[in-house]
């Protein structure tokens, strides 16, 4: 009997802890300029660090020092790497730098244009306010502009102190995420 009150109590501490965040007068605020961003189709993420796909043969590369110091397999610091997403209207245009195995069928490796490379109107656009956590995502599915045969699920949650999360799946490549900031669309501050 000790065992079940114990346990019970125990089950009721965890259950409290964490399940409905109280938000202030300014959090709500933040959340709201971050929808009224977000409805403006007027915004630009900088990342600032890589995340990719941990794999065995990109943690061998990894291990090998090439990444510089400082990074590892699990991330990697992008902040000297030109790297922006922009949406602008109905065009979205990207480049993320990428680091990952291409898994098949994703035509000339090397070149150019090896990053994450897009710039069109995307399919499948859609935005989910998410109350509960004070985020808003957006997805969508966008073709590499160099690469025509690797078409892009993208997933991107933004929070309300501008914080980015982008998730990025390929058809040709392991996935990677990446960190970074969002802001009003620079030529639109002016």
């Amino acid at each position: 009997m000790k065992r079940f009150v114990l346990f019970s109590g125990l089950f009721a501490v965890l259950l409290g802890c964490g399940s409905n965040r109280q938000f202030t007068e300014q959090d709500n605020q933040d959340y709201q300029n971050l929808q009224e961003l977000v409805a403006s189709k007027s915004l630009e993420i900088v990342s600032t660090s890589a995340i990719p796909m941990a794999t065995v043969a990109f943690s061998k590369v990894a291990n090998s020092r090439i990444l510089g110091p400082g990074n590892n397999a699990s991330n990697i610091d992008i902040t000297s790497n030109s790297n922006k997403l922009t949406i602008k209207g109905d065009s979205i245009r990207g480049y993320l730098p990428y680091f990952g195995e291409q898994t098949f069928g994703g035509g000339p490796y090397g070149g150019n244009h090896t990053g994450i490379e897009f710039n069109n109107i995307p399919k499948d656009y859609q935005v989910v306010q998410n109350g509960k956590k004070h985020a808003v995502d957006i997805s969508f599915k966008i073709n590499d502009q160099y690469r025509n045969n690797d078409l892009y699920t993208i997933m991107i949650t933004l929070y309300p102190n501008y914080r980015s999360e982008i998730r990025v799946q390929s058809t040709t490549r392991t996935p990677i995420e990446y960190m970074g900031r969002v802001s009003k669309l620079e030529q639109d501050q002016k």
